[in-house]
């Protein structure tokens, strides 16, 4: 199961937040200064259960892999640019069953287009990958990943190992990309690419803004070419993906629902769903509309689409009960309440990093202090106990990647993780918000 391969990339500590209430919190309002617990301050309640916002999708960065859904047929410009300036050319490779490749002038603004057409489109496979590969020079003009046409051989800088420079038939797809991947940044001697993974489809999905409806619903609606009658798979699912036991209870994490496509005009058709996500924790999701894993469908026609929303669970404004906290048993500085700053959607999992060193919310420095209130809103103060973060309490902030060595105790003092490094506590993780179900 894949879930279980990422424990191979990092440790992750899993905090359900389900945690039996055993005595109430008080809530002290109104406080600048804090000990014992944080004041309930959610003016951002309003009478919805759940907040349903869109995101952008993750913005493309050199460097990166990305899927693109393809309508067959159609012609399809992807723009980008280099951060290099004094770079005049790209390299494209083309992998769809067999590879070609061409140079790409860069106009003088740094941007560039690599441009398929509708015969290129048409062509993409329905059995397997099919990829684009941007390669990008370690300086102007200099390639060191190369493709032979006559020999149909990858060459590459002295010390690439055969195995990757061997003839291309020797590889699918896959795993052609991928050995393209490390020749060219791992062996390449400075060059870098951009990776673009090709799914050809037969039609296009586009969706409206999503909305809250009533009763912990979702509704999603829009547009399509796809023939009426045609069924839809809708799928929500954590951004956050991670290790699980045994039979692990997914209901707040993934929910899903179905559509039919609706007669329209001009070849334009429609489709609605209503989608309970009663269950769902806060968090970021990743949401899609396909044809492919409709159970009932007996339709040839591939087509999707997807993208990313938060959806954020309403809090009572002044919540009454808590998970327990042995508060005696914390040795804390008095915590500096900071009423005025925004709240956030953590960007990730926490994760511990040394001082200095941060450049997401989720990273954290040594020392940090993290509160889950019991008014669903997790602040985060430094070891001086002034509060530099305020975030919803989403799936995100019940993950949490811990260095090689660190010591994890979360049971000793109540619904409180502590974690330490060479004897030293790096975090303190205070769970006094209490989770239904």
């Amino acid at each position: 199961m894949r879930l279980f391969l990422m424990l191979f990339v990092l440790l992750l500590l899993v905090s359900s937040g389900c945690t039996t209430v055993q005595q109430p919190v008080n809530v002290t309002q109104g406080l600048d200064t804090i000990s014992g617990n944080l004041a309930a301050t959610a003016s951002w309640v309003s009478p919805q259960k759940f907040i349903v916002r869109e995101i952008a999708s993750p913005l493309p960065i050199q460097g990166s892999r990305q899927r693109l859904n393809i309508v067959r047929e159609k012609g399809f410009t992807i723009n980008r640019s280099v951060e290099n300036q004094s770079i005049t050319q790209v390299r494209v490779w083309m992998v769809n069953g067999s590879i070609a490749t061409q140079l790409v002038p860069v106009l003088g603004d740094g941007t560039f287009q690599v441009v398929l057409s509708p015969s290129d489109t048409a062509a993409l496979s329905r059995k397997s990958l099919s990829a684009i590969v941007i390669q990008y020079p370690s300086y102007p003009d200099h390639f060191s990943v190369n493709w032979n046409a006559t020999s149909r051989k990858i060459t590459g800088e002295p010390g690439t190992p055969e195995r990757i420079l061997s003839e291309y038939k020797s590889y699918d797809p896959d795993d052609l990309v991928d050995y393209l991947d490390q020749t060219i940044t791992k062996y390449g001697n400075g060059n870098s690419c951009d990776i673009y993974l090709l799914y050809g489809v037969d039609a296009w999905i586009n969706y409206a803004p999503i909305t809250s409806g009533p009763g912990g619903t979702m509704v999603i609606s829009g547009n399509t070419s796809l023939p009426a009658g045609t069924p839809l798979s809708i799928s929500v699912t954590t951004v956050n993906m991670h290790p699980t036991p045994m039979n692990y209870d997914w209901s707040h994490e993934m929910a899903d629902g179905s559509a039919v496509v609706a007669s329209g005009a001009d070849g334009i058709n429609s489709f609605m769903s209503v989608i309970d996500i009663s269950r769902l924790n806060t968090g970021k999701y990743h949401i899609s509309v396909t044809t492919r894993r409709h159970a009932n469908s007996d339709n040839p026609l591939v087509a999707e689409t997807s993208g990313y929303i938060e959806i954020i669970e309403q809090i009572r404004a002044q919540p009454e009960t808590g998970n327990y906290i042995n508060w005696s048993a914390l040795s804390l500085p008095a915590l500096m309440l900071n009423k005025t700053m925004e709240l956030e959607m953590l960007e990730g999992e926490w994760k511990i990093v040394p001082a200095g060193v941060q450049k997401k919310n989720n990273e954290v420095p040594y020392g940090t202090i993290i509160d889950c209130a019991p008014d669903g809103i997790c602040r985060v103060f430094n070891q001086s106990g002034i509060q530099f973060l305020a975030i919803h309490d989403s799936n995100q902030a019940h993950i949490m990647g811990v260095p090689n060595g660190a010591a994890i105790d979360s049971s000793s003092i109540g619904n409180v993780t502590r974690i330490t490094l060479n004897g030293e506590t790096i975090l303190t993780k205070i769970d006094e918000y209490s989770r239904e179900g």
